[in-house]
């Protein structure tokens, strides 16, 4: 159990409810010593208008009916008031008593007027007498003051009650940093165990989400949107890994063979051996653009071709590409037409690579001419779609089935109708990576007939 709590001490939660709490009692602290010095200062305040408000009194008396109408007033005053909490002395010009329940002026006073402290008359040890000593017309002196007992009763209520008060906060901060960080490090732990499943080998585990669109939902989404990618290029990896073998094994094998079958055979004929080398020669060729094209894909997934974006306009770029196919598609008398779908005044700008979009709009036309008929017609669009650029080829080749279309842009598939078609099955996954370089992508559609290839890609910012 002390282990425990001795690592609980050392932890995040512990942490973030220590500081929680200390920032709680700082606060509360600091606002109740602000509260009882205000409410001290303010009742001090008051108590000084009080007497200053009773010497007005007596001096007005004096002023209609003399000091013998003063000495009258201040009798009465005591007479109604008894309990000491009132101190009252008129003395004359020599200093003799006339009137009051204090049996002579202060010492310190001697003959000046002005604030004076004194301890009271009935009250407790800790309360004092606020005594204010003013000269009257003839030349006698008046004291008039009050104690502040009540003062202090009432400062030492409100200190109780916020000292519980404060109690109460610190509990509360406790028992709410408890909950909050209780709630806040759930949800991390979630996090965390799922992370470690996944660690341990489960892949297709995803963080639970709970349907609130807080911060930490919205973090799971995160977190498994970027799972799928991962299992997505993983799957995309091994499904390579496979095409590589499967694609490359014939390649080797007919050159094995081939080298094989010189090895053992007579010397042969010059001509003989320079068709072998050809031949051999042809087979490295295209085993490696494989390579090359597989090592470019990987390098545009990466992400770190990013750096060197400049902001591409595609209007010239895609005219320029339709101008390359357009010569190509002419041989076999396909008819290849740019429409492009934005107003002068908008923009068709996008921050990238200029060379890899014009590869990607390239690829696209290079799959529409290759698998459209003689005399077919390809249409290609550049518009502005829900705030994204898109660049569409519409060809009337053969089209791709519904639930191939996502698997062709994965590496080095090609489906049954392209086998006998020039390729390795990289154009659409390059076209993809390069979309997704740019934060766009690329889909397949049905072209009714035919396919519709669409590259989105986002403007410029």
């Amino acid at each position: 159990m002390t282990a425990r709590r001795l690592s609980w001490l050392r932890s995040l939660s512990a942490r973030v409810v220590l500081l929680n709490t200390g920032i709680t009692i700082g606060l509360s602290g600091l606002m109740i010593l602000v509260l009882c010095w205000l409410a001290e200062g303010f009742m001090q305040e008051h108590l000084d208008d009080t007497v200053l408000d009773e010497i007005r009194i007596l001096e007005a008396e004096f002023g209609v009916d003399g000091r013998r109408g003063v000495q009258m007033l201040i009798s009465r005053r005591l007479t109604e008031n008894p309990d000491g909490r009132q101190a009252y002395l008129l003395v004359n010009e020599d200093g003799q008593w006339l009137a009051g329940n204090l049996p002579a002026m202060p010492k310190q006073a001697a003959s000046r007027a002005g604030w004076y402290e004194l301890p009271t008359l009935h009250r407790a040890a800790d309360a004092t007498l606020r005594l204010r000593i003013v000269r009257l017309i003839d030349g006698s002196r008046l004291a008039v003051g009050f104690d502040n007992h009540e003062i202090i009763a009432f400062v030492n209520a409100l200190q109780r009650a916020t000292s519980l008060g404060f109690a109460v906060t610190v509990l509360l901060g406790l028992l709410a940093g408890a909950l909050s960080s209780r709630m806040t490090l759930g949800n991390l732990d979630i996090i965390n165990h799922t992370a470690v499943r996944i660690i341990d080998g489960d892949l297709g585990q995803r963080v639970p989400l709970r349907g609130s669109n807080d911060e930490f939902d919205r973090l799971s989404a995160t977190l498994n949107e970027m799972l799928d990618r991962i299992g997505e290029l993983m799957a995309s990896v091994k499904h390579a890994t496979d095409s590589i073998a499967h694609d490359l094994r014939s390649p080797l094998a007919r050159m094995r063979n081939r080298i094989e079958m010189a090895r053992l055979a007579a010397p042969i004929d010059p001509a003989a051996q320079q068709d072998l080398l050809d031949e051999l020669c042809s087979e490295v060729d295209r085993v490696l653009t494989v390579f090359a094209s597989l090592l470019r894909l990987a390098t545009i997934e990466s992400g770190v071709l990013r750096s060197g974006f400049q902001r591409i306009d595609l209007r010239p770029l895609v005219d320029d590409a339709v101008s390359l196919y357009e010569a190509l598609a002419s041989e076999r008398d396909i008819s290849v037409s740019l429409s492009i779908g934005l107003p002068a005044t908008d923009g068709s700008a996008v921050d990238g690579d200029r060379d890899l979009l014009f590869q990607a709009v390239c690829n696209l036309l290079d799959n529409a001419v290759k698998f459209s008929p003689d005399g077919a017609a390809i249409a290609v669009t550049l518009e502005q779609v829900q705030g994204q650029l898109q660049i569409a080829v519409r060809d009337q080749g053969p089209g791709v089935p519904a639930e191939q279309r996502e698997r062709v842009f994965d590496r080095l598939v090609r489906l049954d109708t392209s086998r006998n078609s020039p390729g390795y099955g990289l154009g659409l996954s390059l076209v993809r990576g390069i979309a997704r370089l740019h934060r766009g992508d690329a889909r397949l559609f049905d072209g009714a007939p035919g396919t519709l290839a669409v590259l989105t890609l986002p403007p410029a910012a």
